[in-house]
């Protein structure tokens, strides 16, 4: 678990079904097994945290906080939907918070050239995407949807069953 101690980023992305989460998952086990703080979130519930405090800004600042201090953040649906300008400013404090300090992974379907235009382009998203690519290492996954490659082997060996 090198990139922990060298606070380097992951970057996990490829299609539905590709085993993404499964992969990121893996890693926040074994960070756990090394009795690492770690959290998993999906980005829309982490994001519907912060908006259900938008008129509190305590509130959000300590939650910020509470995710910039893990050991391990896995963010998961990394950029599925777009963001606004409030969320976006949220997401640059929590990463500036953790750059050089404690590694994201980041999981979604969105190559990191769409990124930028995902977080809202101009300056804020260069600030964001700033602090996360330059120190960080992309796992691209395999172009195939894992699900349907195991349902159909459990649906062949099903068949196979109900044969003999």
């Amino acid at each position: 678990m090198g990139f922990v101690g060298a606070a380097t980023n992951l970057i996990i992305t490829g299609p539905t079904g590709a085993g993404k989460t499964y992969l990121a998952c893996v890693l926040g086990v074994e960070a756990c097994k090394q009795t690492l703080r770690t959290c998993y979130i999906r980005m829309p519930d982490m994001l519907g945290h912060f908006q259900a405090h938008k008129d509190n800004l305590r509130e959000q600042v300590r939650y910020r906080k509470k995710l910039g201090n893990y050991k391990v953040l896995i963010i998961d649906e990394w950029l599925n939907y777009k963001i606004n300008e409030k969320e976006s400013k949220f997401i640059y404090e929590l990463v500036e918070q953790r750059c050089g300090n404690n590694p994201t992974i980041f999981v979604g379907q969105y190559e990191v050239c769409d990124w930028h235009e995902r977080l809202g382009g101009g300056t804020q998203a260069d600030s964001i995407m700033d602090r996360i690519i330059h120190n960080s290492y992309s796992i691209p996954t395999t172009e195939n949807n894992l699900r349907k490659l195991y349902d159909s082997q459990k649906a062949r060996k099903l068949m196979e069953s109900l044969n003999s």
